[in-house]
């Protein structure tokens, strides 16, 4: 996110916690894309992440309020979102569905490892990619969320760190843990 738009952001958002209802469709469509992608990441369906965008979004109107005006308004709407999810995930636990024998349709929502110009290579690529993703969804969802946004999204340390609720020093060895985790998957796909 290019430093204009995170003022922008916090423009909007500090107008839009003002009461200026009408510049909700601006915040929306500034924001959503990489909400949306995040909501993806952790949820690892369309389907979910579909709500929880949506539900992410509803959380932020009721909270609009309470957000303080040059806070990062993309962070800011990351924690909502894992709060979201942590919720959903809780939610899940004590009131488990079964749906039966299903593939889950998100399984090519996935970003796909991007082929060479050899056929070869993209097999590979294709296959490690498959490794690591699923890798990712047997983690913890702090691990995963911390890979995500630091690897995926592009967050600082320090930026995550707020996120999630921790401290860099923490989030370091969180992220050590999740490379080692992913590495001996790798190593042991061949």
């Amino acid at each position: 996110m290019s430093m204009n738009e995170g003022d922008q952001l916090s423009e909007l958002m500090r107008r839009y916690a003002m009461g200026e209802s009408d510049v909700f469709e601006q915040l929306y469509l500034l924001l959503a894309p990489r909400l949306y992608r995040f909501c993806l990441r952790l949820s690892g369906a369309r389907t979910d992440a579909d709500d929880l965008l949506q539900d992410t979004f509803l959380r932020m109107h009721r909270a609009r309020a309470t957000y303080v005006a040059g806070v990062n308004v993309l962070h800011w709407a990351y924690a909502i979102a894992r709060s979201a999810f942590i919720d959903k995930l809780r939610y899940r636990r004590r009131r488990p569905e079964y749906l039966g024998l299903t593939q889950d349709i998100a399984e090519g929502d996935q970003p796909r490892a991007p082929e060479r110009d050899q056929p070869e290579a993209g097999v590979l690529a294709s296959e490690l990619w498959d490794v690591v993703r699923v890798e990712l969804a047997k983690m913890s969802e702090k691990n995963r969320t911390a890979y995500i946004l630091l690897r995926e999204e592009g967050l600082s340390f320090q930026e995550a760190a707020t996120v999630l609720g921790t401290t860099v020093i923490a989030l370091r060895q969180r992220l050590h843990r999740v490379y080692e985790r992913l590495e001996n998957a790798v190593a042991a796909a061949g």
